[in-house]
């Protein structure tokens, strides 16, 4: 008996969904040189921002001087920027494990199964 299958963009939309799947994907990390393990979740959805991204400084811009930049300046005059994930240009998704809370980013083109059913593009 043959594994069902789902579209990819199905596949988003369930994970985008209330209910918590099953989720398997392909492990890989350029910068590490590491991969090719597979990553399982037994109950994840996507991540509704519940991370604190890490803010980078730097020196305020012309325009930027409301009371809320003027209060959040540090000692050293630079202002907390909030990084941009830009998960739609770089395909990738925060999954949360929904037993434990954890996040895990991972790359869309790399999901092999979502909901026992094996994904396809």
């Amino acid at each position: 008996m043959e594994t069902p299958t789902i579209r990819l963009k199905d596949a988003l939309d369930l994970l985008d969904g209330p209910a918590p799947v099953a989720v398997q994907w392909v492990k890989c990390d350029r910068r590490r040189k590491t991969g090719g393990d597979f990553g399982k979740l037994p109950a994840a959805r996507i991540g509704r921002g519940t991370r604190q991204a890490a803010a980078e400084l730097r020196a305020p811009r012309a325009g930027e001087e409301s009371a809320a930049d003027r209060a959040s300046v540090a000692a050293d005059g630079l202002v907390p920027v909030p990084k941009d994930p830009a998960h739609w240009r770089n395909a990738t998704r925060n999954l949360v494990d929904t037993r434990t809370g954890a996040l895990v980013k991972i790359h869309i083109y790399l999901l092999t199964h979502v909901a026992g059913r094996k994904v396809y593009i």
